[in-house]
C-alpha cells in the first residue's frame, strides 16, 4: 500500500511551577546529585557493558517513578533519564535498544505527546523506513532504525495502540522489505501476532492478521522449521476462507503457490506451479497494489521449477522478469536476476561470463550490506563450482567455506548441509581423505536432522494438510451435502402426513443401521491408518539401518584405502562384504511389499553382483541361482546370507587362481516345511587334502557358528571343485 507523506506539527507545552523557592530547591538538589554522580558515570562507561546497563536500568526506574502520581516531577524524571543515558555507550550493541528507549522516554516526558501525535509520528517513521528499502537510497540499517523508532514510540505511549503496532510489525516481518535478519525477524513475528490478538474482535482486520501469519509461516519455512510453518499457514488460510473478494482470492492463490513450492515435498510442487501460473495471469491483468511483488514471486519460482528441464520456459520467465526489472526498486530483485543469469551460464559452461554476473551479484549485495541473505551464499558456492571445474581446488574450497559460514550466520540448516557436502566432495577430489571424512560425517549428522523433520512432515500430512491441499474440494463437498440435506428435508415434509407411522419405523431402523455402519467404518479407517503408519515406520527403520550399514561400509573402504598390509586389507574387504550382505537384507525389506520376509533368489543375485564387483571378477566368474522363488523370515535370511557371503568370498579368493574362469552355483530349496537345503558349489581347483588352509580361518568359524545357530548340518565334497551342502531347521516366513 502506498502511503502519503505525513507532515507533523507538534506544539510542545510544559508545566510551569510557579513557586520560585521550590524550583530553586529542586535545581540545587539536581546539581548536587549530578556533581556527585559525574565521576560514577565516567567510571561505569569504562566498565563492562553489562554493569553499565544495570546502572542505567536503576536510573531509568527512578525516572519512571517520578512520572507517576503523587510524586510526579517532570524535572526529576528528565534528570534521571539523562543520567541513565550518560552511562550508556551508543556504539555498544548491548546498549543500543536501551539507549533508543530512553530517548523516547525523555521525549514523551518532556513533550507530553497526545495519542494522535504519537500515531502521526510513528507513521512518519514507518514511511521513512519503507523509503530506505528502495534504490538508489537503499539503506538496510536506516530501514531497521526507523522501524525500531516507530515501534519504540508506540510501545512507550499509553494506551497501547494495538492496531498500529500490528500494522507496523506486518511491514517489519514482510521479507520483501528485508529489514532485520532472519534470526531477529523470527523473534519479532510472534510479537506482531500478539498485538493483533489484543485488538477487539469488532475492529480486527482479517487481512492484517492473514499477512502477519503468512509472513511468519514463510520465515519458518526458510529457516528450515516446516512443522510450525505449516500450522501458521493453515491458521492464516482459515482467517480468509469466507472472503469473496477477487483481490483476496488472487492473494491466497499466490501465497498457496509460494508456500507449497517452498514447503519442499515433491508431490506438492506441481500443485504449487499450477497456483503460481494462475496467480501470475491474474496479476498481469490487474492493477492491485501488490502486483509487482506478486509477479516477481511467480517469475522467480517458475524459473526455479523449470530450470534445466525446460530451457525454453526458463528463458521465457527470465525475460518476463527482465522486462519488469526497470520498475523494481528493491536491490534484492536485481541481485537475484544477476545470480540467476550467472547460474544459467554455468550450466552451459560459459564460465567467464557467468563469473562476471556472480561477482556483480556479490558486489551489489556487499554495497547495500545484504550479506545475510541466501543469494550471497549461493553466489559464492557457484563461484566455487567454476573454480572446481577449472581445477583450482584451493580457490573452490575458499568459496565453499565462505558460503557455509554465511549460511551458519543466519541459521539456514538445509543450505549449510548442502555446502558441507560440497566441501566433502572437493576434499575427496583433492585427495585429502581425512578432511573429506570429517566433512562427510558433519554432513551426515546435519542431513539426518533434516531428513527426520522431512519424514515427520510426511507422517503429519493426514492431520494438518487436509485443510491445505484439499480445501477447495472440501468446500464444494460441503455445499453439495447442504443441498442434499435440504432436498431430503423437503421430501420428508411432503411424505410426513401420508406415511408418518411407517416413516418413523423405517427412520429408527435406518438410524440404528447408519450408526452401526458409521462406527464400523470409523474403526476400519482408524485400523487402516494405524497399519499404514506402522508399516511406514518399519520401512523407515529398515531404510535407516541400511543407510547406517552403507556408512559403515564407506568408512571401512576409506580406512582400507590407506592400509598397505595386504592381510589387513583383505580382512577389511571381508568386513565390507559382511556389512553389505546385511545391508541388502534391510534394503529388500523396505523396498518389498512384505516387511516380514525376504525373497532369497533375488537377494542372492544382488549379493553375488556386489561381491563380484568387490573382487573385480565380473568377466572371470559367473554366479548362477538354480532355484525357485523362496521367501524366508529375517531371522533365517540374515545368517544364511552371511554364510553364502563367506562361501562366495572364499571361492573368488582361492578357487580360481591365475585368472582362471569358472562358475559358482547357488541353490536353496525347502524340502519339507521345517527343512531348508542350501548348496553352494564351484568348478574351481578344489581343496587339496593335507594342505594347510589359507587365510585366518575366521570365515570358517563364522560359518560353523551360523550353522549351529540355525540347528543345521554341513557336508563338504571336493570332487570336481568344491561343493558345500547345508540342511537347516527353520520355520515358514511370516
Amino acid at each position: 500500500m502506498t502511503r502519503k507523506p505525513v507532515n507533523i506539527h507538534i506544539h510542545l507545552t510544559s508545566k510551569v511551577i510557579t513557586t520560585n523557592h521550590i524550583k530553586s530547591l529542586i535545581w540545587c538538589c539536581a546539581l548536587l546529585l549530578y556533581s556527585s554522580g559525574f565521576s560514577q558515570n565516567s567510571q561505569f562507561k569504562n566498565r563492562q557493558p553489562k554493569a553499565a546497563l544495570e546502572l542505567s536500568n536503576l536510573y531509568s526506574e527512578k525516572a519512571s517513578w517520578f512520572t507517576n502520581m503523587p510524586q510526579y516531577n517532570k524535572d526529576s524524571s528528565l534528570f534521571y533519564a539523562d543520567k541513565a543515558l550518560k552511562v550508556l555507550d551508543p556504539g555498544e550493541p548491548l546498549h543500543q535498544t536501551k539507549h533508543s528507549s530512553l530517548q523516547f522516554k525523555k521525549m514523551s516526558v518532556g513533550h507530553n505527546l497526545s495519542s494522535n501525535q504519537v500515531t502521526a509520528l510513528s507513521r512518519a517513521y514507518q514511511d521513512k523506513a519503507l523509503w530506505f528499502k528502495e534504490m538508489p537510497h537503499f539503506n538496510r540499517d536506516s530501514t531497521v532504525f526507523y522501524f525500531d523508532m516507530a515501534a519504540l514510540l508506540l510501545q512507550n505511549s499509553q494506551p497501547l495502540q494495538y492496531e498500529h503496532l500490528a500494522d507496523l510489525y506486518r511491514d517489519i516481518t514482510d521479507r520483501a522489505n528485508r529489514s532485520h535478519n532472519f534470526n531477529v525477524v523470527d523473534s519479532l513475528a510472534p510479537i506482531g501476532w500478539a498485538y493483533y490478538e489484543k485488538i477487539p474482535e469488532s475492529k480486527k482486520d482479517k487481512v492484517l492478521g492473514y499477512d502477519l501469519l503468512i509472513n511468519w509461516a514463510l520465515i519458518k519455512i526458510i529457516r528450515g522449521e516446516p512443522k510450525p510453518g505449516l500450522e501458521l499457514f493453515v491458521k492464516a488460510l482459515d482467517l480468509l476462507k469466507d472472503d469473496p473478494s477477487p483481490e483476496i482470492k488472487l492473494k491466497i492463490m499466490k501465497d498457496k503457490g509460494r508456500f507449497y513450492y517452498q514447503y519442499g515435498l515433491p508431490e506438492e510442487e506441481e500443485i504449487a506451479i499450477q497456483y503460481l501460473k494462475e496467480s501470475m495471469i491474474g496479476y498481469q491483468k490487474s492493477d492491485y497494489p501488490e502486483k509487482k511483488e506478486s509477479l516477481v514471486t511467480a517469475y522467480k519460482l517458475l524459473t526455479y521449477h523449470f530450470g534445466d528441464s525446460n530451457p525454453d520456459s526458463t528463458d521465457y520467465y527470465m525475460n518476463q522478469f527482465k522486462q519488469l526489472l526497470p520498475q523494481l526498486t528493491n536491490p534484492f530483485h536485481h541481485t537475484w536476476y544477476y545470480y540467476s543469469m550467472g547460474n544459467n551460464l554455468i550450466n552451459t559452461e560459459n564460465y567467464e561470463e557467468a563469473k562476471s554476473y556472480l561477482i556483480k551479484t556479490i558486489q551489489l549485495l556487499e554495497e547495500y550490506d545484504l550479506t545475510t541473505i541466501d543469494t550471497y551464499q549461493f553466489a559464492h558456492s557457484r563461484l566455487g563450482d567454476i573454480a572446481k571445474a577449472e581445477g583450482r581446488y584451493g580457490e573452490a574450497i575458499a568459496y565453499y567455506e565462505k558460503a557455509k559460514n554465511s549460511s551458519i550466520a543466519i541459521n539456514t540448516k538445509a543450505n549449510t548441509a548442502y555446502f558441507i557436502k560440497k566441501l566433502f566432495s572437493i576434499y575427496e577430489l583433492k585427495g585429502d581423505y581425512k578432511t573429506a571424512l570429517e566433512h562427510h560425517i558433519e554432513w551426515a549428522e546435519a542431513n539426518q536432522i533434516i531428513e527426520v523433520e522431512r519424514n515427520e512432515r510426511s507422517l503429519r500430512e493426514s492431520e494438518l494438510q487436509v485443510n491445505v491441499l484439499k480445501q477447495d474440494q472440501e468446500l464444494a463437498a460441503n455445499q453439495q451435502q447442504q443441498i442434499i440435506y435440504i432436498v431430503a428435508l423437503v421430501i420428508g415434509a411432503l411424505l410426513l402426513g401420508l406415511l408418518y407411522r411407517n416413516f418413523r419405523l423405517k427412520q429408527r431402523s435406518n438410524q440404528k443401521l447408519k450408526t452401526l455402519n458409521g462406527e464400523l467404518a470409523d474403526k476400519n479407517v482408524l485400523l487402516d491408518k494405524r497399519n499404514a503408519e506402522n508399516e511406514l515406520l518399519l520401512k523407515e527403520i529398515h531404510h535407516r539401518v541400511k543407510n547406517n550399514l552403507e556408512l559403515v561400509k564407506s568408512l571401512l573402504a576409506l580406512q582400507s584405502a590407506q592400509l598397505e598390509d595386504s592381510v589387513t586389507k583383505d580382512a577389511m574387504m571381508a568386513s565390507q562384504n559382511r556389512v553389505q550382505s546385511m545391508g541388502i537384507i534391510h534394503q529388500k525389506l523396505y523396498q518389498g511389499e512384505n516387511l516380514g520376509s525376504i525373497e532369497m533368489k533375488d537377494y542372492f543375485l544382488n549379493l553375488g553382483e556386489g561381491i563380484l564387483d568387490t573382487f573385480d571378477a565380473e568377466d572371470k566368474v559367473k554366479i548362477e541361482c538354480a532355484m525357485d522363488n523362496l521367501e524366508l523370515d529375517v531371522d533365517t535370511a540374515v545368517p544364511i546370507g552371511l554364510i553364502v557371503n563367506e562361501l562366495l568370498t572364499n571361492a573368488l579368493k582361492y578357487a580360481f587362481p591365475n585368472d582362471v574362469k569358472g562358475n559358482i552355483l547357488i541353490s536353496l530349496s525347502q524340502s519339507t516345511p521345517e527343512t531348508l537345503t542350501l548348496k553352494v558349489a564351484d568348478n574351481g581347483i578344489g581343496k587339496v587334502v593335507g594342505l594347510v588352509p589359507k587365510g585366518t580361518g575366521f570365515g570358517t568359524q563364522l560359518i560353523q557358528l551360523l550353522t549351529q545357530q540355525l540347528e543345521g548340518k554341513m557336508f563338504e565334497d571336493h570332487n570336481n571343485g568344491t561343493s558345500i551342502l547345508f540342511q537347516f531347521k527353520t520355520k515358514p516366513a511370516a
